[in-house]
């Protein structure tokens, strides 16, 4: 291996140097042993490369010249560069050197910045997809729930007829809501208990525009409504009166609501 002492090399080397409070860091930096790569090839041209030891007080040793062979027998990283041991403590920046890898040469530092670049681009897809498949959830259900409000305010007029499960003739409050879920894909039974479980239970507080609202308690039901937000339910009320639009009040508190959108 050629060597370049100290004392005959004065000018020519500062790009290739690193300054000594930077250097002073590489003994508390995390080292490995290195199993495939076993040389590297000082790549520096304008100067030379500065050999550093990793006392506690780090300070130049001696200097490799362009196209000088070293064998490495360790790593370790620091401030987000590679550092390779050469033998005897005596520490080289990996981005000066073209390490050998099982016959493979590839330069360390590019090959660091390849593997930072794939693993940023996979989690860059990953969030993307995500992010694309959330708002499409969040674009259908939305969907979703104006068509169910849609076609219940479709059927205002509509006279109340008990069992009624016919649009525009005569409908009974669940056959009101059975239709209206129907327009957006969700089926459910015609009576008030089988509709309980259409989806998730939430409480009247907590409704959102498309839920189903029921009066009764669970199991019990004895009316059931579609919320259209605002404090506000469209339903089939009873005998003699027809589907409309109503607000919800204390004098007729609804029990609980379901999530079925």
């Amino acid at each position: 291996m050629t060597t370049i002492s100290k004392r005959n090399l004065v000018k020519g080397v500062t790009a290739g140097v690193i300054g000594i409070a930077g250097a002073t860091l590489l003994s508390v930096a995390t080292t490995s042993d290195v199993q495939a790569a076993t040389t590297g090839t000082v790549t520096y041209e304008p100067g030379a490369t500065t050999v550093w030891d990793n006392s506690d007080t780090p300070s130049p040793i001696r200097y490799l010249v362009k196209d000088q062979t070293v064998n490495i027998e360790g790593q370790k990283q620091h401030a987000g560069e590679t550092w390779y041991n050469i033998g005897n403590d005596e520490w080289v920046p990996g981005k000066y050197l073209n390490v050998t890898e099982d016959g493979n040469t590839a330069q360390a530092q590019a090959s660091k910045a390849q593997a930072q670049q794939a693993a940023a681009q996979t989690q860059t897809a990953a969030t993307t997809t995500a992010t694309a498949a959330a708002t499409t959830a969040t674009t259908s259900s939305t969907g979703a729930v104006q068509t169910a409000i849609n076609a219940a305010k479709s059927q205002i007029g509509v006279p109340y007829v008990w069992g009624g499960a016919t649009p525009g003739v005569g409908l009974d409050c669940s056959g009101l809501t059975q239709y209206a879920l129907a327009q957006a894909g969700v089926q459910v039974g015609h009576n008030t208990v089988a509709q309980e479980s259409a989806g998730q239970e939430v409480a009247v507080s907590q409704l959102q525009a498309g839920d189903l609202v029921f009066w009764g308690s669970a199991g019990a039901t004895y009316h059931v409504a579609l919320y259209i937000g605002n404090n506000q339910y469209i339903a089939a009320p009873q005998p003699g009166q027809s589907v409309e639009v109503e607000s919800i009040s204390s004098y007729f508190m609804p029990s609980f609501g379901v999530r079925a959108l």
